[in-house]
């Protein structure tokens, strides 16, 4: 084999690797951490002052949404007629982080209404809730 060859194969194992491999991995290894570990990790990957993240197990998972990098709310979810219905009784009555489970106020709720309005724009599997 001539050199090139060798750096190609090499090139396209790493592709392999960063692209399938590593983000498999690291969804997996997220789903099985304990959930003080998670909320550490969700606080450091938020980006600006509301962040989303879905950590899905197939046709169930959970959409965190994270507030000011300090707050989260967790909506458990399931898929039904594809969409994800919020199987949370309840979904907006108080925060799950901090520990304290401090109640949402109505500027916080409102907000939250919103960036779930933006989320579903932006997104073809849509969040519905169950309000009954």
């Amino acid at each position: 084999m001539t050199s090139i060859q060798i750096i190609i194969i090499v090139v396209v194992a790493a592709l392999i690797l960063g692209i399938i491999i590593f983000p498999l991995v690291n969804r997996h290894s997220f789903r099985n951490l304990p959930v003080d570990q998670q909320i550490r990790i969700l606080m450091k990957e938020a980006k600006g002052l509301s962040y989303f993240k879905n950590v899905s197990k197939g046709s169930t998972g959970i959409l965190y949404y994270v507030k000011n990098k300090r707050k989260i709310l967790a909506f458990p979810w399931r898929l039904v007629d594809g969409k994800m219905l919020v199987t949370r009784k309840e979904p907006f009555k108080r925060w799950d982080y901090p520990e304290e489970k401090e109640s949402l106020t109505e500027d916080e709720l409102r907000q939250l209404m919103e960036e779930i309005e933006k989320f579903n724009k932006n997104n073809p599997v849509k969040l519905v809730f169950n309000l009954d």
